[in-house]
């Protein structure tokens, strides 16, 4: 019984907001006029960006979690920008954070969202590269002129494989 009581809180903490998403592609690599990305052609440990994956300047679309970038925020509080991750990780297994696998998301100027950290949502806007560190902390790419919708995990098979 003992083992049981400690068994379920551990399980909880363990529990993942959601699938990783970094080995999913796209189905088709357009979605009502954006390109949509695949996480895993992000990663620059082998130099350029995959071919095929968005452009500088491109109208772009990604499926990811909602995190929030150098400072803490609380949900519930409207944000004008955030972190987008492949990964939202766990209570004891935080989302890793590299260069190569964060997008800093900024909304239309004037606009804001309600931030709720690890939700899955769609984020779609200007794709802009940046330099930097692959394995560092700060994003590498970035949506500008953002919009955002939720996402729900029925739209990973739906899109992805």
């Amino acid at each position: 019984m003992v083992c049981l009581a400690c068994a379920f809180p551990a399980l909880f903490m363990m529990r993942r907001a959601g699938p990783d998403l970094f080995d999913f592609t796209p189905k088709s690599p357009r979605l009502d006029g954006y390109t949509l990305v695949a996480w895993c052609d992000l990663e620059r440990g082998h130099g350029a960006l995959k071919e095929g994956g968005p452009s500088a300047g491109s109208p772009t679309r990604v499926l990811g979690y909602m995190m929030d970038g150098d400072k803490p925020v609380r949900d519930g509080t409207h944000v004008n920008r955030f972190v987008l991750l492949p990964d939202a990780g766990s209570a004891v297994h935080p989302a890793h954070r590299f260069g190569d696998q964060m997008i800093d998301v900024q909304l239309r100027p004037g606009s804001s969202i309600v931030f709720k950290g690890s939700s899955l949502v769609w984020a779609f806007g200007t794709w802009k590269v940046l330099s930097g560190n692959p394995a560092g902390d700060r994003p590498l790419y970035q949506l500008q002129d953002a919009e955002v919708e939720n996402a729900d995990k029925t739209d990973i098979p739906k899109y992805f494989r």
